[in-house]
């Protein structure tokens, strides 16, 4: 039943129903006081678990979908992430005769001219891929063999269709103010689209593999291009132990304290000088030898950040040396953070607030309940503004906390800041400006403000600026408008649909085919109307920058 598309649709989408539902019941309660934080949590703990037993009923997107969800710290509470977070390896192996079919068909010839003593129990299982051991007959050595899992793309491909009705669910609720649906949902197809083509994954590991050439305590296994395909990746085995396996270090003589240091200069140097990052770390892909070498496995879930976004953090800490508040929120602004419809006055507030408060007060003599009442307002204003963490971003925060969490098993003393204080020099004068000119740069701008340029040199100064924002604001009018008329459209389509689904069971007759249409059609016409009034809205709307 799981391979069938429209049982599938019915389960996922019927599933989130659910939960918004229950969601809104809870807020309701909440504005009428009469709940508490630990039932929210409790809450959304079932929410997880029923989200879990339906993921791993159903796997495909719904697997990935929960891991993807894993890193968004920004969108979930903790509890919830350590429930998704337990989605990893936990899928059942579709067995050695499905995968040994994908094999030969993307080899063009029987397995056994190829490999021998293939261990036909898999070593790992997952939502993607699963791996087993076999050796090569041209060499003789032992390889890894990656197969991609039966019809998993058609899988995924008919997930997508249902997650672009949970996300047009989504448009009705509170979260659509606080985030862009439609962005999440693009950078969910083109991780876990990603994900679906093997070749994606093999040019990240030749990236890698190049990356630590001359490096000799970092290994990346060597990948025959000529046995991978987009559904089989075929790469040296690795004799290794997870790299928190404290008793094979111990037995080793391998330092941890020192391999703390390695793994974290090499990790800091990923994720700050641009360029991509393993933005899934975990144990089982960061290995050790047991001469100590590192090695680094599964290159399908990759970030990445341009020397353009790193300048651009650098240019937000220099803001925040300054007290230049206008600057920190133009540069979270450059950095894809804020939505269009932030309101950019309120997050320079919030900002100028906390750190107003910080530096001058005096912690250690303020009334505690001045503290909790300051950093409520903070994050209700926070909360409140259209926000969110793009997902090159996400990548980099799960692959700090996830590295951050191995450093601590290994040497649980690690000095962070020690260590790292020499790579974030080096870092921060990575633009050719060295501390001392930092120094001086604060001063000019500390300066500026003193001058207080007059109200009418300062309107001149700023009138190309406006120019431009005027220009910015009519052309995100018009792709707005048009993108408001194709998803019109694409309702209209839903609707039809729903309606021919629900005919069709009415005719044969089955009962599942008709409610499931009408459902479809009813909450597509529900969206439409909303469009319909959002259209509307626009056109009458004043032209304002």
């Amino acid at each position: 039943m799981k391979r069938i598309a429209l049982f599938r649709i019915w389960i996922i989408v019927t599933m989130f129903a659910r939960f918004i539902i229950k969601i809104y019941a809870f807020s309701r309660k909440q504005q009428q006081g009469l709940t508490n934080q630990e039932e929210y949590e409790a809450l959304m703990l079932n929410l997880a678990r029923e989200y879990k037993r339906n993921a791993l009923r159903l796997e495909g997107l719904l697997i990935k979908l929960g891991q993807f969800l894993s890193i968004r710290a920004d969108l979930l509470p903790t509890s919830v992430l350590n429930e998704l977070s337990e989605l990893v390896d936990r899928v059942p192996t579709s067995g050695w005769e499905k995968s040994r079919a994908i094999l030969e068909a993307d080899w063009g010839v029987p397995y056994t001219q190829v490999v021998k003593d293939v261990d036909v129990d898999a070593v790992a299982s997952a939502s993607i891929g699963e791996v087993y051991g076999a050796t090569l007959l041209e060499n003789g050595k032992r390889v890894a063999l990656k197969i991609q899992r039966p019809d998993i793309e058609k899988i995924i491909r008919t997930d997508f269709k249902a997650m672009r009705i949970v996300t047009t669910m989504l448009k009705r609720t509170a979260l659509a103010k606080s985030t862009d649906l439609d962005s999440l949902y693009r950078q969910m197809i083109f991780v876990i689209g990603d994900e679906l083509n093997f070749q994606t994954e093999l040019k990240n590991a030749h990236y890698f593999k190049a990356k630590y050439a001359e490096n000799p305590d970092v290994y990346i296994p060597d990948y025959y291009d000529h046995l991978c395909t987009n559904r089989v990746l075929t790469m040296d085995w690795v004799d290794a132990r997870r790299i928190t396996d404290l008793a094979f270090l111990k037995e080793n003589n391998i330092d941890r304290s020192a391999l703390a240091e390695r793994l974290f200069t090499m990790a800091a140097e990923q994720l700050l000088f641009g360029g991509k990052f393993h933005a899934d770390p975990h144990p089982g892909n960061v290995q050790i030898r047991a001469d100590g070498t590192i090695i680094l496995l599964d290159f399908g879930m990759v970030g990445s950040t341009t020397p353009q976004d790193m300048a651009t953090i650098r240019k937000i800490l220099q803001a925040f040396i300054s007290l230049d508040y206008d600057g920190v929120v133009d540069g979270l602004e450059d950095l894809r953070f804020l939505l269009p419809t932030a309101n950019k006055h309120n997050i320079r507030q919030a900002l100028e607030k906390a750190v107003t408060f910080y530096l001058e007060t005096d912690i250690d003599t303020v009334d505690t309940k001045l503290i909790e009442k300051v950093l409520q307002d903070i994050q209700l204003l926070v909360k409140n503004e259209p926000i969110q963490l793009p997902a090159e971003f996400a990548f980099f925060g799960r692959a700090a906390s996830t590295l951050l969490g191995i450093l601590q098993i290994l040497d649980s003393k690690i000095d962070l800041f020690t260590l790292g204080k020499p790579i974030v020099i080096q870092w921060l004068e990575a633009d050719g400006t060295t501390i001392q000119n930092r120094y001086v740069m604060t001063a000019l701008n500390y300066g500026k403000k003193l001058l207080n340029v007059p109200p009418l040199l300062d309107n001149f100064l700023k009138e190309p600026t406006r120019k431009r924002l005027s220009e910015q604001a009519m052309f995100q009018r018009r792709l707005e408008s048009k993108e408001l008329l194709h998803r019109q459209l694409f309702n209209s389509g839903l609707i039809l649909l729903g309606l021919l689904v629900g005919l069709l069971g009415y005719i044969r007759p089955d009962e599942w085919l008709f409610w499931s249409g009408g459902v479809v059609a009813v909450i597509a016409y529900f969206n439409s109307r909303r469009l319909g009034r959002k259209i509307r809205h626009l056109a009458r709307q004043d032209f304002r920058v």
